[in-house]
């Protein structure tokens, strides 16, 4: 059995006992109580994630499509396999990003070879986190024009993080001009203990190193339609993926604005981030909706009833998820 085979199987079987530990918490009896509430809305909360999702892979597969001989041997739907496969890791796993990502170059390094598996998953990566940033940006003054009375201490937090975003923003485009793996290297170079090795690392691979950061580069210097579409694509599925607070809210008799729906998906989603450790990040979801639902005027227990409705769609697309790791390509 190859070595790439043995870590899909891994991640497979870890995923299924995590899922399984998260269905145990939730407990089954609540997940079939809010199915039977919801009824029929949850085939259009479900769907919309499939709409999501193939936006993420076009945007992804955009940047795997360079041109070269290697990346037209990756098709479109071993692409949408990744996104979907490599979300469901992510969720299930501690610390997000320790997961999925590293999935994604194991898979992808056949054809691509392991410096443009490694700089491609970086740069999606990377987009993923720069369309959250713009997305904050844009939710926080509109949760200002709608809710002008906000109370003083949230107003200085929103503050706060719309700053944080701009300042990331920056620093993320300064990554796609110049390339982090050998910047990232040399600072970890001087962390106690294992700096010497990481420096041993670099020294070792320097040429490789320097490869991925020149392939990082390229995508915003030398392929800027590439990278404005990738971009894009991920930015709207932001706004799309809003649209699922809308259904449940719906489906409860209470309904919501477009953009009340967007100050909603962006206050919980930036409360989320700040707990990226935990698994399906586990309490501070709940604690963003509340936060969130008390700033809108909107009742504490519809909060609940949300963050239920987002543990069953993610449950959903976890399985499935899982499911796809075991398709194998021809």
């Amino acid at each position: 059995m190859s070595k790439t085979k043995i870590a899909t199987n891994l991640f497979f079987l870890l995923g299924l006992i995590i899922l399984g530990f998260m269905l145990y918490k939730t407990g089954i009896g609540v997940i079939w109580n809010n199915i039977k509430l919801t009824n029929w809305w949850f085939a259009a909360i479900i769907g919309i994630w499939a709409v999501v999702y193939f936006l993420n892979a076009i945007a992804f597969h955009t940047i795997i499509r360079d041109g070269s001989p290697e990346a037209r041997s990756v098709g479109f739907l071993r692409t949408l396999k990744l996104t979907i496969s490599g979300y469901a890791i992510n969720l299930i796993t501690p610390f997000g990003l320790m997961g999925g990502e590293p999935y994604k170059i194991i898979e992808l390094q056949p054809a691509l070879g392991i410096q443009k598996a490694t700089s491609t998953v970086l740069l999606y990566m990377m987009m993923h986190f720069v369309s959250h940033f713009i997305f904050w940006m844009v939710s926080i003054p509109l949760l200002f024009i709608i809710v002008p009375n906000v109370a003083v201490s949230v107003r200085i937090i929103l503050a706060i993080a719309g700053i944080a975003s701009l300042l990331l923003l920056w620093w993320s485009f300064t990554v796609y001009s110049k390339g982090f793996v050998s910047k990232a290297l040399s600072i970890a170079g001087k962390l106690p203990f294992a700096g010497k090795k990481v420096k041993t690392y670099k020294q070792k691979h320097l040429e490789k190193i320097e490869q991925m950061d020149f392939l990082i580069a390229n995508l915003y210097k030398n392929r800027k339609k590439d990278f404005v579409t990738s971009l894009s694509l991920e930015l709207l599925s932001r706004f799309v993926l809003c649209t699922e607070i809308i259904f449940m809210m719906h489906a409860i008799r209470f309904p919501v604005t477009f953009t009340q729906s967007v100050i909603v998906e962006s206050i919980q989603s930036m409360v989320g981030n700040l707990f990226f450790f935990m698994p399906m990040q586990l309490g501070a979801r709940e604690g963003g909706f509340i936060l969130v639902f008390g700033i809108l005027s909107f009742p504490a227990a519809h909060a609940v009833y949300v963050s239920l409705c987002i543990r069953i769609r993610e449950l959903f697309w976890t399985l499935f998820g899982l499911g796809l790791i075991q398709v194998r390509r021809r």
